[in-house]
């Protein structure tokens, strides 16, 4: 009788590990922009794109970054113009954004912008996106 207990028991024990393990991968984040809210799984590894305009120099400017722990991994992408003008010419901006751990972000923008979560867009123009991790916590 133990031995057809036994198979069952292990198969319970690892469809629940596997489920917590699951669980635990998968990160909530809440988007909202200046007319709805809405909830959004991803990976943790899953990349985060924002697009916009720099309305001084009339530039693309393009952020990359990841879910893990907190929004973190950022990059930037821009022509040497746009950078100098968020760094004024005195750190290397891409090493800066690289320390950067934050469980929510904002992005205004007055010409347009875009954000990428999960093959997901949202846009925002003469407006905001508000980006907030909520698990993990």
């Amino acid at each position: 009788m133990l031995a057809k207990k036994l198979p069952a028991r292990l198969l319970a024990s690892w469809a629940f590990w596997l489920s917590l393990l699951v669980l635990a991968s998968l990160r909530v984040v809440e988007v909202e922009g200046p007319e709805s809210r809405r909830l959004i799984l991803l990976g943790p590894w899953q990349e985060v794109r924002v697009e916009f305009v720099n309305s001084v120099t009339g530039k693309p400017v393009l952020l990359e970054f990841h879910p893990l722990w907190a929004f973190q991994g950022f990059r930037a992408f821009t022509d040497p113009e746009t950078e100098a003008y968020y760094t004024g010419g005195e750190y290397p901006w891409n090493e800066r954004l690289a320390r950067e751990r934050r469980k929510e972000l904002r992005y205004c923008s007055e010409v347009g912008l875009a954000l990428a979560l999960g093959g997901r867009w949202f846009q925002a123009v003469g407006g905001c996106l508000r980006v907030r991790l909520l698990w993990p916590p």
